[in-house]
């Protein structure tokens, strides 16, 4: 098979990213065009049940793990598993456990049974991880394509998310209907996907200076939008799949300049990954330094009291879409 050779754009962000380091650049630029078999993670929504997967030894693993999460060795037919089929587990690639992991330094300030918005939660899996590891009392997932949607239903009631209702708004309409409304937001921002490659998914255009522009202002657009949602002291998390920095550390630099009341919150397990791009906190994922496909992430907090008091009331409306219906379930807070 032809060696796949990187295009002028790649090897002119590789030098960006890795300006010290010739090696760096090289071992990127490989992680992205010839991807090594890599295993996923899984979620557990129970309790693990041990040995049940076939799962890299946690010892190798950082020690801040939550106990939910295993990581699969490569090749493993997840999907065929007794847990996936039960409704147990959730597929995601370790990078999405990454990012995501910035929750577990958002419930040292976060109030208990937190109000959560997922405003661009398809296919799901940070709503799995809100689910998982803040236990919300309300989780309110939106996605503006109806086709994946459908999608983030399907992963939500598969495995049975409690408290969780959906919604297909525009961001800006959501955050009109429940301004200052959330203890917590997370935008799983869409962006140029340059991670794609690292698992063997072809994307052309992704590192093209135009797509990472639009991505960008897409970006900026939609955590305005977000942090409308956001009531006093609440969070915000901000994540991509992308290494631009332009759609990373650019476009927090330019919400924090319009939004004083929000900082940066340093997450110190992930002190290995800060992003020297930017003074402010925010966490760089590579393809050939971690078990997955990359990523960045930006943990952010507003400025108040954090009491669910200070929180604004939502538009019934909002509710009309529960995942899982049952007699049991938790009624909205």
């Amino acid at each position: 098979m032809t060696k796949k050779e990187p295009s002028n754009l790649m090897r002119k962000s590789a030098s960006a990213l890795f300006a010290d380091s010739a090696a760096d650049q090289s071992d990127f630029l490989s992680a992205l065009l010839d991807p090594a078999p890599r295993g996923n993670a899984v979620l557990w929504t129970v309790p693990r049940r041990l040995g049940e997967l076939e799962s890299i030894d946690r010892t190798t693993l950082p020690d801040w793990l939550p106990d939910e999460v295993e990581l699969i060795h490569p090749g493993v037919k997840i999907g065929h598993s007794a847990a996936y089929l039960a409704g147990d587990i959730y597929s995601l690639d370790y990078a999405s456990v990454l990012t995501g992991s910035a929750l577990l330094t958002a419930r040292e300030f976060l109030p208990a049974a937190p109000r959560v918005l997922d405003l661009c939660a398809a296919p799901g899996g940070k709503s799995l991880l809100a689910s998982v590891l803040l236990k919300p009392g309300l989780l309110l997932a939106n996605e503006v394509e109806a086709k994946r949607l459908g999608i983030l239903r399907h992963n939500l009631r598969r495995c049975r998310v409690a408290n969780a209702w959906t919604q297909r708004l525009a961001p800006e309409e959501l955050a009109g209907l429940a301004p200052a409304a959330f203890d917590l937001a997370l935008i799983d921002a869409p962006c140029s996907g340059q991670s794609l490659l690292a698992k063997g998914i072809e994307n052309p255009g992704c590192f093209h200076p135009s797509t990472v522009k639009g991505n960008a202002r897409r970006q900026l657009w939609i955590l305005e939008a977000g942090a409308r949602a956001v009531a006093p002291g609440g969070g915000l998390l901000y994540t991509t799949c992308t290494f631009a920095p332009r759609e990373n550390e650019g476009v927090i630099d330019k919400f924090l300049a319009k939004r004083p009341d929000f900082e940066t919150v340093a997450v110190p397990h992930l002190k290995e990954w800060r992003s020297p791009f930017s003074d402010f906190s925010g966490y760089r994922f590579y393809p050939h330094q971690v078990p997955g496909a990359g990523g960045y992430a930006a943990l952010l907090r507003r400025a108040g009291d954090p009491a669910p008091p200070q929180r604004a009331g939502l538009a019934t409306t909002l509710l009309d879409y529960p995942v899982v219906s049952s007699p049991g379930e938790a009624t909205a807070s």
